[in-house]
């Protein structure tokens, strides 16, 4: 697909391209820092993800906060997502206008205007689900789509938490009280259990895996005695969702071993699979560097390029991009690769070159004193958890592995 080059604004996008041009990354006329996604790792994830869940038989769900990009979410769909996730009614209705069928917001709704929103969607028709967790928060579902005389109930899961974690009931006997409100509610239809397990962490005595595996077992067990006491309607599949871009795999796994009389339906909801990076993701996903089950790994597809401006010591680069340009709330970015100036010749470099500090507007890179990596070169950096990349970019160019520019993604934060 070519770019319309005319409707484009903003950062990383060149002065004036002519319709239909097609141009290089390393082209004079590219403006710097810039983000790009590479499209044989686009791809080569997308593919991944997909034939994981097909092998375990999962459905997916991924959080679109990640990206917020409508053509990202397009991708996402016809590769046969269940829903995508938002954390917000912003997001979700970012969401519906982009073409999404199904909207899951992980999270609970209470904020007046937000509820008439939903209520919005529900007598529309659209399908969208959202969470309970407490017997306040479905009287305030149920008296606000009353207000706006909703003729049609409005799916739900009840969220499962962890003491001391996020939002969701923090025992099953809570979630059960909270779910037969719920299904009590002529506003309510209950349709399944959910939980967010990445914000679990280890113990001096436990590891991170462990608490989540028992986190996981009492979300399964939730689920099975919201099936068995009837909250779900019998016509109804038996919904079930966890899973960041962490645990995936033991959401899969544990989350499998439901048993109920209805069909179960286990949604994981990672978000960082499509453009993965080279950082806290890479080093922890079940198919980044260290991958716990079998198939393709995911690889980075997501770089930010920039020029290098100083060399003011022969051990210090200063690179042109900041942290208005890369997430720093991982690990810091790294120099992945470079393009000495006025050339197009690509060089990896060693992954040590990570930076040491970023300011606002420039990242700071020790390097060994005999590198030849000059000032006016071009270097790609790295990212370290996209979700807080994808937000400092209105405009991400999709380039082919020369760097020539195919196609164009755009965000809507």
């Amino acid at each position: 697909m070519t770019p319309d080059w005319s409707r484009l604004r903003g950062k990383g996008v060149p002065a004036a391209l002519p319709d239909g041009t097609r141009w290089n990354l390393f082209d004079p006329e590219s403006v710097f820092p810039v983000a790009v996604l590479l499209q044989s790792a686009l791809d080569g994830n997308r593919a991944a993800m997909s034939d994981y869940c097909r092998r375990v038989g999962v459905s997916l769900a991924p959080h679109g906060k990640t990206t917020m990009s409508p053509e990202l979410f397009a991708l996402q769909v016809r590769d046969g997502a269940w829903a995508i996730t938002a954390a917000n009614v912003y997001q979700a209705d970012v969401m519906r206008r982009s073409g999404v069928p199904r909207v899951l917001i992980a999270n609970e709704v209470t904020a007046p205007a937000d509820i008439r929103w939903l209520a919005d969607q529900v007598d529309a028709g659209f399908p969208i689900v959202c969470y309970v967790d407490s017997l306040d928060g479905v009287r305030l579902l149920e008296d606000g789509l009353r207000r706006r005389h909703t003729s049609r109930t409005l799916d739900v899961l009840v969220e499962l938490g962890v003491t001391g974690g996020r939002a969701g009931a923090r025992s099953i006997e809570d979630a059960m009280v909270v779910g037969r409100a719920a299904a009590a509610s002529p506003a309510l239809h209950v349709i399944g259990a959910s939980g967010f397990e990445g914000i679990i962490s280890a113990t001096t005595t436990r590891t991170a895996g462990q608490h989540v595996d028992d986190f996981l077992d009492d979300l399964a067990t939730l689920a099975e005695r919201i099936g068995a006491e009837g909250l779900v309607t019998p016509a109804d599949e038996l919904i079930v969702s966890a899973g960041g871009s962490v645990f995936f795999d033991r959401v899969a796994a544990r989350l499998s071993a439901v048993r109920s009389t209805l069909p179960v339906r286990v949604v994981i909801r990672s978000g960082c699979y499509l453009s993965h990076d080279d950082g806290v993701i890479d080093e922890l996903s079940p198919l980044g560097l260290h991958p716990r089950v079998p198939g393709d790994i995911f690889r980075a597809a997501l770089e930010v390029w920039a020029p290098v401006l100083s060399r003011p010591e022969p051990s210090r680069l200063i690179i042109g991009a900041g942290k208005r340009d890369v997430s720093t709330d991982g690990l810091l970015p790294r120099i992945t690769r470079w393009v000495e100036r006025g050339t197009r010749r690509i060089r990896s470099l060693p992954a040590a070159w990570r930076a040491v500090r970023v300011d606002d507007q420039h990242a700071y890179f020790d390097v060994e004193p005999d590198t030849t990596v000059s000032v006016g070169d071009l270097v790609s950096l790295g990212i370290s958890h996209p979700c807080t990349t994808f937000d400092k970019w209105k405009v991400i160019w999709v380039v082919d592995d020369e760097y020539e520019v195919v196609d164009v993604v755009t965000t809507e934060f």
